[in-house]
């Protein structure tokens, strides 16, 4: 196998099968589908043969090359380095499970260990700074106000924010939003009465005099056939923070929406289903935010760890 060489045309074949796997049966998001085929190309290229002649040894081999970077591209970390062989199992699975591979070569290949890294949560202080970011009621920062509110709210994935439509809004005892999530799944998510009292005013005062009011978006793109886009939702969300001297992205608010609902004793399955999580384990993650700031917090104001650091007996 020539590393590089290119795919053949049956493994071309075989990647749109799997392509329009995702997106048809799958009901996976756009973004999900480019990622999984951008890799899962890399790995078909790399390997410049079939699928199924695939053994655990070029998997090896490509999982080297991604470690070095050869081929004039940059070496991958070990989160990118994961992302890209969990694509390829996933695709193997699916060879498998339609007869067109026999094995998978990725079987008893471990995954590399990732950095245990902690989400990025705001501050109490911070999120009152940034709520604060939006002045004033023109139509755009109504909607400003409404998106950080919503993010910070609800704990909304950013993709999740620009694919809510009009009908997605239901009103009854109070708002509540019908969120497409990942793999197609609806959740139904509540809004607290400062979200709502704003969504209010977005719908009936500021979005009919924005670009697009007459889309089916909730937040629509200038020309009104597209919602807004991550991209654009990314730089609101920056540009207001610059405002009030805050760092800070759509996700943040994700992780921060989280982070002090278990600070204030929330129950982690309700946490879990607010934010879509399929896994337990994923919601758990939260709470050692929670933890390492309490024990922040213990080591700054406890009489006794505060003495013996002025005493340097610790």
């Amino acid at each position: 196998m020539a590393d590089g060489a290119g795919m053949t045309a049956t493994a071309a074949r075989e990647l749109q099968a799997y392509v329009e796997y995702l997106t048809v049966m799958r009901g996976a998001s756009v973004n999900t589908v480019m990622a999984y085929q951008r890799d899962v190309r890399g790995f078909l290229e790399f390997v410049a043969a079939d699928a199924a002649e695939v053994v655990s040894r070029d998997i090896e081999r490509w999982l080297g090359d991604l470690a070095k970077g050869t081929h004039g591209r940059a070496a991958n970390g070990a989160r990118s380095t994961a992302r890209k062989l969990s694509a390829v199992r996933g695709f193997y699975t699916f060879l498998r499970d339609r007869g067109w591979a026999k094995d998978d070569p990725t079987d008893g290949v471990p995954l590399p260990k990732l950095p245990q890294t902690l989400p990025k949560a705001l501050s109490v202080a911070e999120v009152k700074k940034l709520l604060l970011a939006p002045v004033g009621n023109s139509p755009a920062e109504v909607r400003l106000r409404l998106i950080i509110q919503l993010l910070y709210a609800t704990g909304l994935r950013v993709s999740e924010l620009c694919g809510l439509t009009l009908d997605a809004v239901a009103e009854g005892e109070g708002v509540v939003l019908r969120v497409t999530g990942k793999g197609g799944k609806t959740r139904l998510v509540p809004l607290g009465d400062v979200a709502a009292t704003t969504m209010y005013v977005y719908l009936r005062e500021a979005r009919p005099k924005l670009r697009g009011a007459n889309s089916q978006w909730l937040f629509a793109g200038p020309s009104g056939q597209a919602p807004l886009t991550r991209v654009r939702m990314f730089q609101l969300l920056k540009e207001a923070g610059a405002r009030v001297e805050v760092e800070v992205a759509p996700h943040h608010l994700r992780h921060t929406f989280a982070t002090h609902l278990l600070h204030n004793d929330a129950d982690l399955r309700a946490v879990q289903v607010m934010l879509g999580h399929v896994s337990l384990n994923t919601t758990q993650t939260y709470t050692k935010v929670t933890a390492e700031r309490l024990r922040a917090t213990l080591d700054k104001h406890h009489p006794l760890t505060t003495g013996l650091k002025k005493g340097g007996r610790r």
